[in-house]
């Protein structure tokens, strides 16, 4: 059985890797970095499922004295992990609410770590003082993600989506209170219960690799790029997006091929004072600052890429 467990530990840690590197490639093609937030949580995880080996290869195979203490300091890591599961759900549901858990649950970790750090200085017979904070962060937990989980069914998020952060929820409370009761040791063999978290944890790779690789890589990598259309078509769309003049779609085609005000003033027969009160409702209208911007979307249509408010939508 010892090996078996063994070899299930080493093939999470494995798909934790995989989870990764998927991670690291989508960003690679993700130009906007849309999904950089998932880098932090999935590096933890794997920081967490090698402690837990640890935990698993001192305990039953070189049998160490300092289990007690092994397992208070992976309380303390998966309680970080928490807070980094806490800015994904809130970062993927995107609304003021979520941005305001996801502030209330970094400063409860900065109040968690200073309790925890005095609590193994000064108190570390006492295990009450350390465990006693583990239960708010189980409750942040839990509201954080039910909160995220209906604020995502209203704004229409896909079930693939949905059922992602249920799964992550609910072996995330179960490992949890995993490390809570194998702590307290209030269960007479309450220290075999770790060597459930094997489950646990290789049931969240499988679930971060399966919605990696089908959101963030597959998005990045394998879809299709929409073809490119000419650059008449392409101001013709930009023109009724942003209702613009006949004048004004002018001045952008000129700001388009790097004309300055001068040459575009020449170019179209008008004083460049008109070209520069043209390009400010241009840049109104568009809600741009700067010519690169307003060039980069004429770019995009024409190259039939999606707008970034659009793909946040679809995510």
């Amino acid at each position: 059985m010892t090996h078996f467990i063994v070899f299930c530990y080493i093939f999470t840690i494995l798909i934790g890797v995989s989870a990764l590197t998927i991670q690291w490639l989508a960003g690679k093609g993700d130009k906007e970095k849309t999904f950089a937030v998932m880098k932090p949580f999935i590096g933890m995880l794997l920081i967490m499922n090698v402690y837990d080996f640890l935990i698993y290869y001192s305990d039953n195979i070189i049998h160490f004295s300092g289990r007690d203490l092994m397992v208070s300091f992976g309380d303390c890591l998966i309680a970080v992990l928490v807070i980094l599961w806490v800015r994904v759900e809130t970062n993927i549901t995107n609304t003021v609410y979520g941005e305001r858990l996801n502030q209330a649950a970094k400063r409860f970790g900065i109040v968690y770590m200073a309790i925890w750090l005095i609590a193994i200085i000064f108190f570390p017979s006492i295990k009450w003082v350390r465990l006693i904070i583990d239960l708010p962060l189980i409750v942040l937990l839990v509201a954080a993600s039910g909160f995220c989980l209906v604020k995502g069914r209203e704004s229409g998020q896909s079930r693939m989506l949905q059922a992602y952060k249920a799964v992550i929820t609910v072996f995330m409370v179960v490992n949890y209170l995993t490390y809570f009761v194998t702590e307290s040791g209030i269960f007479e063999h309450s220290a075999n219960v770790m060597n459930f978290t094997i489950i646990y944890w290789l049931v969240i790779n499988v679930a971060n690799m399966t919605l990696l690789y089908k959101r963030d890589f597959a998005r990045s990598y394998l879809q299709e790029e929409a073809p490119a259309i000419d650059l008449d078509t392409a101001m013709e769309m930009v023109k009724e997006k942003f209702e613009l003049t006949k004048r004004e779609v002018e001045i952008l085609r000129e700001i388009y091929d790097g004309k300055t005000n001068t040459q575009i003033a020449d170019e179209l027969f008008i004083s460049e004072s008109t070209v520069k009160a043209h390009i400010y409702n241009l840049f109104r209208k568009m809600d741009v600052r700067s010519r690169v911007e307003a060039v980069c979307i004429v770019r995009d249509e024409k190259e039939g890429n999606q707008p970034k408010a659009d793909a946040s939508q679809n995510s």
